[in-house]
């Protein structure tokens, strides 16, 4: 992800608006020079195999770049369900502890849930969210070493199942939210990002070009591709920037459900 970026995340919800009027500009644009060139030059060719060689590489990368982005998705909200059943097991398996210490740790995994459903709250930089990670992580270590010290401690009739269950369940907790650590900041490389921006402006000045030359201007279909172009960037940076261009409530709300049966 380029720096920019990295440093201005609050401006994320504003790349399809910035894609978007991009390809607009350079459609009217190139069907400005082109109707520029009808009335200057007496014979202009349009090399249609040039056009469509340009315009098959912009929707392979485009394909790509939504793929991609369904993919760390679908990983992201996988690990969000894990990270809740993990919190929910632990939560369950306290019970095998004693009274006190069970207390202590069940405040400490609410305490845990409560950072987890924040951490991506008014982020507009990535060293915001690196310090909201740092806060999480200190909480699982936290209960590491509560539980940990919890189970040496617990009742003789429960020890065998706190070692032999909580134990492993507190391992895959910690796991997951290390994994949805790295992950929430795992992003395609800008050169990508890049790449996509120059080949759809590009194809839309080739389109407003074509258009003015072969006299085939068609209003109607043009807003209806420029709809249908936007909307698709829309899902691909809402797919790929959850946090910055989707409901909180919806992405958090396997945590919330588990935070409200805790209260």
């Amino acid at each position: 992800m380029p720096n920019f970026v990295e440093n201005h995340l609050n401006i994320v919800q504003y790349a399809p608006i910035i894609f978007f009027t991009s390809i607009l500009i350079f459609l009217l644009m190139g069907w400005l020079y082109g109707r520029y060139r009808t009335r200057t030059t007496e014979h202009v060719v349009v090399r249609d195999s040039l056009a469509t060689a340009i315009f098959g590489l912009s929707a392979l990368v485009l394909g790509f770049t939504f793929a991609n982005a369904t993919d760390h998705y679908d990983k992201r909200t996988s690990l969000i369900r894990d990270q809740a059943h993990s919190l929910k097991q632990v939560y369950q398996s306290s019970n095998y502890l004693n009274p006190t210490d069970r207390v202590a740790v069940q405040n400490t995994l609410k305490q845990i849930l409560k950072q987890r459903i924040s951490k991506y709250e008014n982020i507009k930089k990535m060293d915001d969210l690196d310090a909201n990670n740092n806060v999480l992580t200190q909480s699982l270590n936290t209960l590491n070493e509560e539980v940990n010290k919890a189970i040496s401690r617990a009742p003789v009739s429960t020890k065998d199942l706190a070692d032999n269950i909580l134990r492993p369940q507190l391992t895959h907790l910690l796991d997951t939210f290390q994994e949805g650590i790295l992950n929430g900041k795992h992003h395609p490389p800008a050169i990508i990002d890049r790449f996509l921006f120059a080949l759809l402006s590009i194809g839309a000045l080739l389109s407003g070009y074509s258009m003015a030359i072969k006299k085939e201007e068609d209003w109607f279909l043009t807003a209806l591709y420029l709809g249908l172009m936007g909307f698709a960037l829309y899902v691909i940076f809402s797919l790929e920037f959850p946090h910055q261009l989707q409901d909180a409530n919806l992405l958090n709300a396997d945590f919330l459900k588990l935070q409200k049966a805790w209260q």
